[in-house]
């Protein structure tokens, strides 16, 4: 063995981050100036990507993404954002740390759980795990609140991968802010991961027009959740939950994407609790009884749908080493 192999295999560090999954968004009224705000209650779901780091003894950072069978993903399917949060990651830890370029090279390889592009935080998770990991490969002595507004810099989503947990947070043209919420119980999901070809400020005009069709919106001009909602979350009540989780995204969307309404009601009709879409995008949650009963629909979905479908449980755990 080598002893650049030596210094490489004793240099590495591994770390895993969650995907976030939003049960519940309300959007606000437009202005002139900017998008509306956005507020989120958002569950880390177990489905973790995973970063390894390992020292270089030059300045370069390389970067390398790996499916879940660890075989290589090629550059040319990997989206552009994906890997300027990951840079952005180590450039703002390293300079928060007034650390040497020169003295920073590295070589990351990031695990792939959380599909690209399906607006369940993949890109973000990436990123929250290379912070921890980094922290970890330079021993930086650091509060994970500290890397939680250091992963704010990096870019949207990031922090929440670092928090964990059940988290609402309220983004607007100026700031995002992420508030905690303390649980005692997770929920039981089925997950059925979608990409398409979305254009955000679509989504918000559709969001938009389809209200003002309607009388009978619910009114945005405040943004706030019910209390209960939040306390089903807390006590994983999934039967409250089931009745309470609304996106406002949802009616847009499927308007752009008529076929994702007979996968809601494909869900529905397999027995789920409550199906909808996540966030922004096409991917969808399912909620279940238990995650026995997840793992079941999970199967009945795929096999009526032809689509995947994996049960997961939430919340858990934010970003942290392995």
């Amino acid at each position: 063995m080598s002893a650049q192999l030596e210094y490489d295999e004793q240099s590495a560090v591994t770390a895993q981050a969650p995907a976030m999954v939003s049960v519940t968004n309300q959007v606000g009224e437009p202005n002139d100036f900017q998008d509306p705000a956005v507020l989120s209650l958002k569950l880390a779901v177990s489905r973790y990507d995973i970063a390894t780091i390992r020292m270089r003894e030059d300045k370069d950072v390389l970067v390398s993404f790996e499916d879940a069978a660890q075989t290589l993903i090629d550059y040319a399917d990997v989206p552009h954002g994906d890997l300027v949060y990951i840079f952005r990651a180590v450039d703002e830890l390293r300079q928060h740390l007034s650390r040497s370029k020169a003295a920073s090279g590295l070589d990351i390889t990031i695990q792939k759980h959380i599909p690209f592009e399906t607006h369940l935080g993949g890109t973000a998770a990436a990123a929250a795990a290379v912070l921890v990991a980094l922290a970890g490969l330079w021993d930086a002595s650091i509060a994970r609140e500290e890397l939680g507004r250091i992963a704010q810099r990096v870019g949207d989503g990031v922090a929440e991968s670092i928090t964990g947990g059940a988290v609402i947070t309220h983004v607007d043209a100026t700031e995002g802010l992420v508030t905690p919420v303390l649980v005692h119980s997770e929920v039981a999901m089925v997950l059925v991961p979608a990409a398409a070809d979305l254009d955000e400020a679509e989504m918000f005009q559709q969001v938009h027009m389809l209200r003002q069709a309607k009388n009978d919106v619910p009114d945005r001009s405040q943004l706030e959740f019910d209390p209960e909602l939040v306390q089903s979350v807390a006590r994983g009540d999934a039967s409250q939950l089931a009745l309470m989780m609304h996106n406002d995204f949802q009616p847009a969307l499927v308007s752009i994407l008529p076929e994702h309404n007979d996968w809601l009601t494909a869900g529905m009709d397999e027995g789920a609790l409550a199906a909808q879409t996540i966030d922004r995008g096409p991917s969808l949650v399912f909620l279940a009884e238990s995650i026995s009963a997840a793992t079941e629909l999970a199967e009945r979905f795929e096999q009526r749908m032809e689509i995947s479908a994996v049960a997961e449980s939430g919340p858990v755990a934010g970003a942290h080493l392995l």
